[in-house]
């Protein structure tokens, strides 16, 4: 049986990726851990935004490298308080686009919600999205554990979701830094967003290595977050939402987009636009 001792720590999610088997990564909204071919998993909470949403997703495509395999999962929610309705669009388009992949290697999942109105709104989406593999909900980590099969694997899943004790300090810094960027995202600068947050340039670059993040990552999210949100609740045109948060042509913007989320703007707005209504927040928790 692995131990937390013989993960390794990745430093980012490119790094992770390219070999992910017997790794973890830790970010300031969730920790990720793969620890077997056989078994993975991830904690979330706060008040993740569809930009975290659309990064773990690309940690749970590992699963679907020719590292990947049949498998059981554990998704932890406990710490979740909350998110924006462009998160759950992120992750119901995520399981949409991959609905056959993932039926074929997921052998099920075991869901640890959070407690209260969360719950029932995550519960919720759940039932409404019905994704392509098994799927149970529990109130905590050991009887989920159980379920898939991995009951003696808690103690070391309780170690790797010790660890977002690690993103705290960072965690503040970039929260403060990105609704600073989403706020203002046409003309940011490293030396401005500094001084805003009350940080030398250096600090803020420490905090953002911490987090394995860095400025240009953030500014870049920071405008798909904004497009997203704009894509979501009007009808502007492409064009004018890629000039408005900053980028020099709808090429760039298309391309910045497609990197960040796998697909392109015109693709996720479709899918998007469609996703909370089968799985919207308040219709599920009612």
């Amino acid at each position: 049986m692995v131990s937390l001792d013989e993960l390794m720590s990745a430093s980012s999610i490119d790094e992770l990726l390219a070999d992910p088997i017997g790794k973890y990564f830790v970010d300031p909204t969730f920790v990720f851990w793969y620890p077997e071919r056989a078994f993975k998993g991830f904690s979330l909470w706060g008040r993740p935004s569809a930009g975290d949403i659309e990064r773990l997703n690309r940690l749970n495509d590992a699963v679907l490298t020719p590292h990947g395999g049949r498998h059981v999962s554990l998704v932890d929610l406990q710490g979740l308080e909350g998110a924006d309705p462009a998160a759950f669009a992120s992750m119901a388009a995520y399981l949409s686009a991959r609905w056959q992949p993932f039926r074929e290697l997921v052998l099920r999942q075991a869901l640890v919600r959070p407690p209260g109105f969360a719950g029932a709104v995550v519960s919720g989406f759940y039932e409404v999205l019905k994704p392509s593999f098994p799927v149970a909900v529990f109130d905590g980590i050991g009887e989920a554990l159980a379920w898939l099969g991995f009951g003696d694997r808690e103690a070391l899943v309780g170690r790797v979701i010790g660890l977002r004790e690690q993103a705290g300090e960072a965690a503040g810094v970039l929260g403060s830094l990105r609704r600073l960027l989403c706020a203002s995202p046409c003309r940011p600068a490293l030396a401005e967003a500094a001084r805003a947050l009350h940080l030398s340039e250096r600090s803020l670059q420490r905090h953002l290595r911490r987090a394995g993040t860095t400025f240009q990552a953030e500014v870049n999210a920071a405008r798909v977050r904004v497009a997203q949100g704009r894509m979501l609740t009007g009808d502007d045109s492409l064009t004018a939402i890629a000039l408005d948060v900053g980028c020099a042509s709808a090429q760039h913007f298309s391309a910045m987009f497609r990197k960040a989320t796998g697909q392109s703007p015109s693709e996720w707005r479709a899918r998007a636009r469609g996703a909370p209504r089968r799985a919207a927040p308040r219709s599920a928790a009612a």
